[in-house]
């Protein structure tokens, strides 16, 4: 296997790891909101939106959780330029 490609596999493996890993933590902020909230109020876990973002650091404005889901999607977007610097511009 070419050095590229080892290279190309290993970030694009792991900016997947970091999208696997903001949706878990989207999951449990949806399950921290829905604790709170009212029955009619209720975020469904299939369709959601940037809505739990904002309404999670309202309920919980000391929890870490909002920043870990910032650093897993700019993490993302990191591995996703460092792909494309390695395989386009190469």
């Amino acid at each position: 296997m070419p050095q590229f490609a080892a290279r190309a596999i290993a970030i694009t493996m792991l900016g997947g790891s970091f999208a696997i890993f903001a949706n878990m933590i989207s999951f449990i902020m949806i399950g921290r909101i829905n604790e709170r909230v009212p029955d009619k109020e209720r975020i469904s876990y299939l369709w959601w939106s940037s809505q739990v973002r904002k309404r999670f650091k309202a309920l919980y404005a000391a929890s870490k959780l909002v920043f870990l889901l910032d650093a897993c999607g700019v993490m993302m977007i990191v591995s996703f330029a460092l792909l494309l610097t390695l395989w386009v511009f190469a």
